[in-house]
């Protein structure tokens, strides 16, 4: 309810008989009007209430837009410095705060330590413990049992875990998974038995496993995601007779493993460890002696990840994990980091944006690793994989010295295309020291930097990134969609939302294209984006007044072209800002008389959110309600907040300090579903879920006057607010629950919103209807107000939709402002009219340019 000029006020209700609830729904009554009646209403007014529906579900089950845990664990003496890894450069991405809902863990590596004083004992201590260390690994078990332990403390069912290692960290993480599939994860409380779980997932039988994990574990809990930057194949010396259980049998125990590999690491010390350690593929199911091809394991059309991919890139061990040159500012981005932030936000990994793109002479990182002091350990007879199959399928072992020999790409492995899209000296003549399966050759890298159709059909991973910007070249300068809409059923990450966002921009700009190119491609793009966000819009948008003058060929008298440009634009540009709130079911929305603050009260825990209109930024909570808060409003100078809630009381707060004034008010029987102040701020009005309406004095808290009552069904009743008495007869007209009423400025007009899906326009002093009922929502119509200089109503509906009308004549003003996925509960105007903000279940906020949407709704068809 809005206040105005008037002593009057009027309060919209529907009188139907309520009894306490958990639940809240509208009216049930209005059965041939209430498709959208579900998830509104203060308590017990039906039992089929809406609720928030379970989330959606990755193919793996897994629930999209969860929770995460990321473990992350660095390589062989890696640690934040100067010198900081993918992982670190990862972790720094990772989006931390609490509306990223991701919890996260890091350690710095095996062999890592903190420098004590050269003069001190203790530094020669920890340099030996170090060189050890790096020899044989013996913190290995230490760092595994840690981030266990913080896993067990962390997790929540339906949390997604995702683990991120290079080099032995690498092998660290998928240890950790392979414990989890095992004994499972062990319930909070249970930490003394983690040595003992650990003790069974590498010596127990499995029968023993099964019945501790049955007894001590979480049994559902699987692995999401592993990330490896280059696995190393030896825990110390070399590489064991049998390694620990299931890290060599293909990962098939985590829902997506993702592995980047080195072309140019020759070291023996540092020999890949793969799916299926020495082969990319199940040797149990493709005899020796059957003809080898790549197994094309990329983005499947169908629209499900592929649960394993191995992909190599240009340069060493350290150029692919990172580590071996300054990166203080930790904004490298190379290749094989930018290719696993793609594929892990594919499935559900929140992070950061790249700041920059890479250059063609940057797709290419190589530094020589097998250096001097590293060629003892090439003639050492240590047993080592040979990569190759034996008879029976199982990878064959050797004793040879290795002799700085390159690595071997295996079937199901794929080469990224950073390789052929390199540009620069460096790329000109760099050759890849691995060597294919297939053909040992040179000219096997001659024809995949040449793009030979068939090589890279069969063994190119094409950047994401690559193929977006390449798909809209393609249908820019040919016509020819197909490239982008191969990503319609492709789960792909906020990034590249991002990245297929800013290539359209970039196309609108050029002259060569066409109005019917434009047209497709705005199609195009629209369903694709459509179709990869997971909720709202979660990518950043350009401002409208930027994108309109780039569509005007198509604001023309072709009504598809038309309604096409006008779609992008109230889709995806902006209006000002979107704001999404953790949680997701606020109601109530109130803007402060300065614009500069909103509120909102939330059903679930009974808290009033405050948050900055032009940052976002949240504030303290108000809290004291003990049931949900259903309604909230400044007051007219700005310095308290009133709000209603379930607990049957109504609250005033202190709008700078977020502190209580006084006691609540009591004397409501039932929920109080409306407050508002009056337009001198020393009266505050309350509605209840029975038809009576309290007046209130702000300053003692004390009830004014008796309870009004009288109120009917589906009408609207004005009340003097000094003697509490009815003002004429009941507004009638509406044929569903009325739900939310407003003043005009001068206080001359009425404006209701109706579950009838209609807003109908009111004399104030005669009570009659001005005009017919304005329509155009298809479902109830849940908040109204009127603009400041009262020349536009502005409604929100169950329909996901705010619309804009002509306070004179009723009629629409422009097309529904739409974007919201899910039902628009409020809507309130700045107090200088500029600004549109509207709130949906789910918990976003959007916040709408006037000034923009009046060059949308100036523009007319031709």
């Amino acid at each position: 309810m809005s206040s105005s000029s008037s002593s009057d006020f009027v309060p919209a209700m529907d009188n139907t008989n309520y009894q306490n609830s958990e639940h809240t729904t509208k009216n049930p009554d209005d059965k041939s009007l209430n498709a959208g009646l579900t998830d509104h209403l203060p308590p017990g007014a039906d039992s089929n209430s809406k609720t928030a529906s379970d989330k959606p579900r990755m193919p793996c089950d897994h629930k999209l837009n969860g929770r995460n845990l990321i473990v992350c664990i660095d390589g062989t003496s890696n640690q934040f410095g100067e010198k900081n890894t993918n992982v670190i450069e990862l972790y720094n991405l990772i989006l931390k705060k609490d509306e990223g809902n991701q919890r996260t863990w890091y350690n710095s590596g095996i062999g890592t330590y903190a420098r004590p004083s050269w003069k001190s004992l203790n530094f020669y201590k920890k340099v030996l413990y170090h060189k050890i260390d790096l020899a044989i690994a013996w913190d290995f078990e230490r760092t595994v049992l840690g981030a266990y332990r913080w896993l067990s403390d962390n997790y929540k069912t339906d949390d997604c875990i995702f683990l991120f290692g290079f080099s032995r960290g690498a092998f660290q993480v998928r240890v950790l998974s392979a414990m989890i599939e095992k004994v499972g994860l062990v319930f909070k409380g249970n930490e003394m038995q983690i040595p003992f779980a650990y003790e069974l997932y590498v010596e127990g039988t499995q029968k023993m496993a099964n019945h501790f994990k049955k007894t001590f574990s979480n049994e559902d809990v699987m692995v999401h995601f592993i990330g490896a930057w280059d696995t190393v194949s030896s825990i110390g010396i070399a590489r064991g007779k049998a390694m620990l259980p299931g890290t060599v049998v293909g990962m098939k125990h985590v829902c997506y493993f993702r592995h980047a590999l080195a072309l140019d690491e020759r070291r023996v010390k540092f020999l890949p460890e793969y799916a299926y350690g020495g082969c990319a593929t199940d040797p149990t199911t493709k005899p020796a002696t059957e003809p080898l091809k790549p197994i094309d394991n990329t983005r499947e059309s169908k629209g499900t990840l592929p649960q394993t991919k191995e992909v190599w890139f240009a340069g060493t061990h350290s150029d692919i994990g990172g580590g071996n040159v300054y990166n203080e500012e930790m904004d490298r981005s190379t290749p094989p980091l930018r290719w696993m932030i793609f594929e892990a936000g594919a499935a559900g990994l929140r992070t950061a944006l790249f700041e920059r793109e890479l250059k063609d002479t940057e797709q290419i990182n190589f530094i020589e690793s097998l250096t001097w002091h590293w060629l003892f350990f090439e003639i050492c007879p240590f047993k080592r994989l040979t990569f190759t199959r034996n008879e029976n399928g199982k990878p064959e072992t050797t004793r040879w010295p290795h002799r700085g020999k390159g690595r071997k790409i295996h079937p199901g492995q794929k080469i990224h295309s950073s390789l052929v899209r390199a540009g620069g000296s460096t790329a000109d003549h760099y050759t890849p020291k691995a060597r294919s399966y297939l053909d040992d050759k040179r000219s096997f890298w001659k024809l995949l930097r040449a793009e030979d159709k068939a090589l890279t059909d069969e063994w190119l991973e094409v950047d994401l990134s690559e193929h977006i910007k390449h798909a809209v070249e393609e249908l820019v300068t040919k016509g020819d969609d197909t490239a982008l809409k191969s990503l319609y059923h492709t789960s792909i990450s906020r990034d590249a939302r991002q990245v297929v966002y800013e290539s359209v921009i970039k196309a609108l700009h050029q002259e060569e294209l066409t109005v019917e190119n434009k047209h497709l491609l705005l199609q195009t793009t629209m369903q694709l984006l459509e179709r990869t966000s997971r909720d709202d819009l979660d990518f950043k948008l350009r401002p409208l007044k930027e994108i309109r003058p780039l569509l005007s060929d198509l604001f023309c008298d072709n009504p598809d072209y038309w309604r096409t440009a006008r779609d992008f634009v109230t889709v995806f540009t902006t209006c000002v800002k979107i704001v999404q709130l953790k949680g997701d079911d606020f109601y109530s929305l109130a803007i402060s008389p300065d614009g500069t603050r909103i509120a909102s009260g939330i059903r679930s825990n009974g808290m009033v959110q405050i948050w900055d209109a032009e940052t976002g930024t949240l504030r303290e909570p108000l809290r004291g309600h003990t049931d949900s808060t259903w309604s909230v409003a400044f007051s007219p100078n700005g310095t308290r907040i009133v709000s209603g809630s379930g607990d049957t009381t109504v609250r005033i707060w202190d709008a700078e300090t977020s502190s209580p004034v006084g006691e609540p008010l009591r004397g409501h029987d039932d929920w109080v579903s409306s407050v508002a102040f009056s337009p001198n701020g020393r009266r505050i009005v309350s509605g209840w879920g029975n038809g009576t309406v309290r007046i209130w004095d702000v300053e003692t808290g004390s009830p004014v006057g008796v309870p009004l009552r009288g109120h009917e069904y589906q009408t609207v009743r004005i009340w003097d607010a000094e003697t509490g008495s009815p003002v004429g007869e009941s507004l009638r007209g509406h044929v569903g629950s009325v739900w939310s009423v407003a003043f005009s400025p001068e206080g001359t007009r009425i404006v209701s919103g109706s579950a009838d899906r209609t807003v109908r326009i009111w004399d104030a002093e005669t009570g009659s209807p001005v005009g017919q009922p304005s329509e155009g929502h298809n479902q109830v119509v849940n908040s109204v107000a009127f603009s400041p200089d009262g020349t536009h109503i502005i409604s929100a509906s169950d329909d996901r939709t705010v619309r804009i009308w002509d306070a004179e004549t009723g009629s629409p003003v422009g097309e529904p402002l739409e974007g919201h996925t899910g039902t628009v509960e409020c809507v309130a105007i700045s107090p200088d009219g500029t600004r549109i903000t509207s709130i949906s279940f789910g918990g976003t906020v959007r916040i709408w340019d006037v000034d923009a949407l009046g060059i949308l709704n100036a523009t007319k068809r031709g």
